[in-house]
């Protein structure tokens, strides 16, 4: 018995009588879908990062991203799925799709992120930033209890309008302000953007909060906003 359509009520009479002997379709039925192409979406991406001349890889190698670390912010890559490198110039940038090894936010489907990866020599100060709400229903609980049970010793950057949503670091006040210049903190104020970015010389590292898909409309966002984000970023003379 076929079902009935969301928010749709079954017609007069209870429904579709049943079909005539033979089981031939009802008149004026639509003929049945043909099978579904399970690598459609994976061919799709390729074309995508072909034309526009991008190197999709569905092996990157996890121990040139795990070579990053220690970070402030940025959760610990349990492993890496698809990496896309983009090159701009003398900029390189490499956005992955990574996993975080916690069982909690894998049952909630909240353990992936897209995060890119940055290299440029006009980045030379260090700083961190993360959103105090979003990346999730684990996340929130978490910084609910956190908001408990400890608080903030002051704020790093002195600007309280920001930090009242999003969390920074720096090795001191001048090099995070310098790292996070007023331009780059209006921008994301004002896009609402959330997420984490550490930057440090000759690198960045962006996570999105809410890209979760790895296909080209959402990959194509992150290129542009991070971009932006390293834009402005890098903007401190």
């Amino acid at each position: 018995m076929s079902q009935q359509p969301p928010g749709y009520p079954p017609p007069p009479g209870g429904g579709y009588p049943p079909p005539p002997p033979g089981g031939g379709p009802q008149p004026g039925a639509p003929a049945p879908a043909g099978p579904q192409d399970p690598y459609a979406a994976e061919r799709a991406l390729e074309a995508w990062a072909s034309e526009k001349s991008y190197a999709l890889s569905k092996t990157p190698e996890l121990s040139w991203y795990q070579a990053w670390y220690p970070f402030q912010f940025v959760f610990r890559l349990a492993r890496i799925g698809r990496e896309l490198r983009v090159t701009f110039g003398e900029t390189m940038v490499h956005v992955i799709e990574g996993f975080e090894s916690d069982p909690l936010k894998a049952a909630a489907g909240e353990d992936r992120y897209l995060l890119a990866f940055v290299l440029s020599q006009r980045l030379k100060l260090r700083a961190a930033i993360r959103s105090k709400s979003g990346g999730g229903v684990v996340n929130e609980i978490s910084r609910g209890f956190g908001s408990l049970f400890g608080g903030s010793a002051g704020g790093v950057l002195g600007d309280p309008t920001f930090e009242q949503r999003f969390e920074a670091w720096g090795p001191t006040r001048e090099e995070a302000s310098g790292a996070l210049p007023m331009p780059l903190r209006q921008y994301i104020l004002q896009t609402n953007w959330r997420g984490v970015m550490e930057t440090r010389p000759g690198g960045m590292v962006v996570v999105f909060y809410g890209a979760r898909t790895f296909e080209p409309t959402t990959l194509d966002n992150v290129i542009a906003i991070g971009g932006q984000l390293y834009q402005l970023a890098a903007a401190t003379d």
